[in-house]
């Protein structure tokens, strides 16, 4: 229990009052501290909350905006700058990233049109193809009618081929009967059958 009233001084206006031992019992009782303020001031409307503005170019300040003291405005500012320079490397790192993957890019371009190229080119060679596969084909169908000249032909080169055979064998056959003439008679008779028949040649 409270024993006496006591004395306190407004924070608002600066004037005192006194507080009962009734009001401090009930604001014991409650659990709430002390009050700072007079009943009159109390009773009043609040005072208005006039609008925080910088110190130095009088800028008004957002209304739940932070304040630091010096030391922490510094370390926020360190805080900043810490903050400035990951963000630069961050984004240096990404504009890094940036400029491999476009010249990835180019180079997949250029070996992408490499590569068009190529299936050109052989589109032009499967079309060349194609036409050589058409002109064979027309050409064995034309054939047709020159094999049977081509068998013909083949025949007569074999007649011919045993003809000159039969011819070889009949040229062969003559001078081997003459050599043999030849080795009968002597070398004088020799000399002058060749001596008669240049004689007659002459005549």
């Amino acid at each position: 229990m409270k024993e006496a009233d006591i004395q306190l001084k407004c924070r608002q206006c600066g004037n005192g009052f006194i507080l009962t031992k009734a009001e401090q019992e009930f604001y014991d009782l409650k659990g709430f501290n002390l009050p700072s303020r007079c009943k009159e001031c109390r009773a009043s409307k609040p005072a208005k909350v006039q609008p925080l503005a910088c110190s130095q170019c009088g800028t008004e300040l957002d209304k739940g905006a932070s304040l630091y003291c010096n030391n922490c405005l510094q370390t926020a500012h360190f805080e900043l700058e810490k903050e400035n320079k990951q963000a630069k490397m961050a984004i240096s790192a990404a504009r890094s990233k940036l400029e491999a993957s476009e010249a990835k890019k180019s180079e997949l371009a250029e070996l992408l049109r490499q590569k068009e190229q190529q299936l050109v080119e052989l589109e032009q060679k499967v079309e060349s193809l194609t036409e050589d596969i058409d002109e064979a084909q027309q050409f064995y169908a034309a054939s047709g009618w020159l094999q049977p000249v081509l068998n013909d032909i083949g025949k007569r080169l074999e007649e011919l081929e045993r003809a000159q055979v039969d011819i070889t064998q009949k040229v062969l056959r003559t001078i081997q009967t003459m050599q043999a003439r030849y080795d009968d008679l002597g070398v004088v008779d020799v000399i002058k059958r060749n001596i008669r028949q240049s004689i007659k040649e002459e005549a």
